[in-house]
């Protein structure tokens, strides 16, 4: 949760950190003054650039490379401020590459930075990842660090896990001790910690102390004061009066903040309607983010190819206008998808009118993960396959390389290649949707079963690259028959033959049937002496877009097709967890 503008206070920890080795001059001050005013000029960004760059070069020589790295992490924070967070991110993890290039130590800053711009974006799993990362990242030599990384986490699970949130303001308040205005901040943290306990004696407790604080030493702070005046409102019971504080927004530099301190007041207040008005309004921002990141990655792009269409003039323009046909095609449809899966989930949802409000909120969180899995995968799986398109297709478009017609046609059969891997995406994902919609498969082919498993095996013996045993085994008799789906069947024994050769490397793969005497029905078991199922991928290997080796092609939809067809054909399809030397999964289906 992120409920004062946490950014600023990290840049000015920051700032605090640096120890210049000489005093600035006059000039070198009024610089610094007018770099720090132009924070919040959205139209001054060609003049906060320019001074940026002076400013960091005074900096890298006064305070050395920390100095350097404190003000390009300011640009970060400039990108956040003017609400480019994809930029933002981008930038984040450019300084991180760079830091890393040069041997620097000082991690914690830019982790921390990151934490936050995910924060922004709602974005909750990976900011807790680069909060940690930040926290085992700084020295326990350096305190301002250690004040920075501890209160960032703080901040994000004030809302999520306040009795964490509290824990760790606990352990840094020690070193805050001699810088009141972090120590006040400190504060402000375990105060919301409290109001989302529901914790009213401890945070008046805390109050005292804040007010003490802020008398002794003559702070002045706009966020922190407002922060303490909501809550003092929201446990004194004046709720118009807090929710005219909040409603003001100049506290929250992002809508998470905004909409948290909300929720919760709606929940203190007892009014259970708002809370899921609230919680509905927060999702609704949350899309709205992820839309805004899509429209700016699609924008990226298409700068990206008019840049290179610019340099090679001489270059045709067919393959670009397929490249943009098929990244299209794939946006749109992925975008539909997304669409009619998270609406037949809302829908659902909205069946369940005696639910509880906790069930409720489980569910919008996991349509949330859902969503981001969906557009992490779609970004990663389709880039590679695309370059390589792309790539070639310059190549032998532009008049300037010779080829000889064996590289040609070595990069047109790439080319092809890919294509098809893309078009396979595109089916994975038509498939999964258009099975979402059906409730059964019509069983009206009579299938051999010998002779359509054999079918199978010889058709699957193209793909043998690695010149493996391919067994077929048969207990059923010559000629017996079972009534099925043809098509489906199909597609279940082929994926899960080409799955077992992908993960063999030495030894053998065998299809095996016979009929289950005890149970009824016919069995179908693949078997491989590969490289098998770890025990903690089990569980999982069914699931959506789930990769037992994210170094293998696939976009991790092959089994979760596979098991919805095998119900759909009234059976089902398992994975045979005693079996040692590999892999085994276990497809039953009925006779009739």
């Amino acid at each position: 949760m992120k409920s004062i503008p946490l950014l600023t206070v990290l840049l000015l920890l920051f700032a605090t950190s640096l120890k210049a080795k000489e005093p600035y001059t006059d000039d070198e001050q009024l610089l610094m003054q007018r770099y720090y005013e132009l924070f919040s000029q959205p139209d001054k960004q060609k003049e906060f650039y320019q001074l940026n760059q002076q400013v960091r070069a005074i900096m890298e020589k006064r305070s050395g490379r920390e100095g350097y790295y404190v003000f390009r992490i300011n640009e970060v924070t400039y990108e956040v401020n003017m609400g480019r967070n994809n930029k933002a991110l981008k930038l984040a993890k450019k300084v991180l590459e760079e830091m890393k290039e040069q041997g620097d130590s000082h991690f914690d800053m830019i982790y921390s930075t990151m934490s936050v711009i995910y924060e922004d974006r709602g974005n909750y799993k990976m900011s807790r990842y680069y909060s940690d990362k930040a926290i085992k990242a700084v020295s326990p030599k350096d305190t301002i660090g250690l004040i920075g990384a501890y209160l960032a986490a703080a901040n994000l699970e004030s809302s999520n896990h306040p009795d964490e949130a509290i824990r760790l303001v606990d352990y840094i308040l020690p070193y805050c001790k001699k810088y009141p205005s972090h120590y006040n901040y400190a504060q402000t943290m375990k105060a919301l910690a409290y109001y989302f306990k529901n914790d009213s004696p401890s945070f008046f407790q805390i109050l005292d102390e804040y007010n003490i604080l802020k008398r002794e030493n003559n702070l002045q702070d706009k966020q922190n004061d407002g922060i303490m005046q909501t809550i003092k409102e929201v446990f004194n019971g004046n709720y118009d009066e807090a929710l005219r504080l909040i409603n003001k927004r100049d506290l929250y530099s992002n809508n998470m903040g905004y909409f948290d301190m909300l929720i919760q007041l709606y929940k203190l207040k007892g009014d259970k309607d708002m809370v899921i008005h609230e919680q509905q309004r927060k999702l609704e921002a949350i899309d709205s983010l992820n839309a805004n990141l899509i429209y700016q990655n699609m924008n990226e792009m298409n700068a990206e190819m008019e840049v290179k269409k610019a340099q090679q003039e001489v270059i045709k323009s067919r393959m670009y206008w397929l490249a943009a046909v098929v990244v299209l095609l794939i946006i749109v449809t992925g975008l539909l998808i997304w669409r009619y899966l998270t609406r037949r989930a809302y829908q659902k949802r909205l069946l369940k009118k005696n639910q509880e409000l906790e069930i409720a909120l489980n569910h919008a969180k996991e349509s949330d993960r859902m969503k981001t899995s969906f557009i992490e995968h779609v970004s990663h799986e389709i880039r590679t396959p695309l370059n390589v398109i792309t790539g070639f297709a310059q190549i032998i478009t532009n008049p300037d390389y010779e080829l000889d017609e064996k590289e040609r046609n070595h990069m047109i059969n790439d080319i092809s290649k890919n294509t098809t891997e893309i078009t396979q995406i595109i089916n994975e994902l038509l498939e999964i949707a258009d099975n979402e919609s059906k409730e059964y498969y019509e069983r009206n082919d009579m299938v051999d079963v010998n002779q359509f498993c054999q079918d199978i095996m010889d058709k699957m013996e193209l793909d043998n690259d690695r010149l493996l045993s391919m067994k077929f085994v048969s207990l059923v008799d010559k000629g017996f028959t079972l009534r099925t789906n043809r098509l489906a069947l199909d597609k279940i024994l082929t994926q899960l033959v080409n799955n077992a050769l992908k993960f063999t490397k030495d030894g053998s793969v065998e299809l095996r049937v016979r009929e289950r005497a005890a149970h009824g029905g016919v069995e179908f078991t693949i078997t491989d002496t590969g490289i098998g199922i770890n025990k903690e991928h089990k569980d999982k290997i069914f699931d959506r877009f789930y990769k037992v080796d994210n170094f293998k092609q696939g976009f991790g939809l092959g089994l979760t097709i596979s098991q919805k067809l095998a119900t759909l054909l009234g059976g089902q399809l398992e994975l045979d967890e005693h079996y040692t030397k590999g892999a085994r999964f276990v497809l039953t289906l009925p006779e009739q």
